[in-house]
């Protein structure tokens, strides 16, 4: 897929999901907890092919609708420490579910999508089927600055016959939009 494909995947989610939150009326203040959080990221992750560790950058989308509910979507370009031109970059989008406790916010996630895998010297590059458990915490600074500490396990389907399992943390800033 391409990442002009991915980005029009990732935008018609987000207008579909924010589709509820568009109506006339207010919420009773009790229900009104929607809120969209936009982030960015640096990733340390072990690749699973070869013996360095990738480091990369990405960004992150938060959409939730409900108070424990919501949807994250993400990019990951683990481009950084590369060895022999070997790197990985993942779209992934999927439901999250959040748990409150004063200013922290724990939170587990399933994300699924595309993941891009550069072979050794550019030798190839192929697309995989991806699905990712998860889970972090995000911190609460202020209104709307929180900061991110978060894990995930990749699991990369029909890789080169057999599968590939990338994982590794990730440390953001995000910015809470409403």
């Amino acid at each position: 897929m391409s990442v002009l494909k991915n980005a029009a995947l990732l935008a018609s989610f987000l207008f579909l999901s924010s589709a509820p939150l568009l109506h006339s009326q207010a919420l009773p203040a009790a229900t009104a907890a929607s809120h969209l959080v936009v982030g960015g990221m640096f990733s340390e992750f072990a690749p699973d092919y070869g013996s360095n560790t990738l480091l990369g950058v990405g960004f992150y989308v938060d959409l939730n609708v409900r108070r424990h509910w919501g949807g994250e979507a993400e990019g990951r370009f683990l481009r950084f420490n590369q060895r022999l031109d070997v790197h990985e970059d993942t779209y992934l989008i999927g439901p999250k579910y959040r748990f409150h406790f004063r200013n922290t916010e724990p939170y587990i996630k399933f994300l699924f999508g595309n993941g891009q895998f550069n072979f050794p010297d550019s030798f190839a590059h192929g697309g995989y089927a991806v699905w990712a458990p998860g889970g972090g915490i995000d911190i609460h600074l202020n209104r709307r600055f929180s900061a991110r500490a978060d894990y995930e396990y990749q699991r990369w389907t029909s890789f080169q016959g057999s599968s590939l399992t990338p994982h590794g943390f990730s440390f953001g800033i995000g910015y809470r939009l409403f």
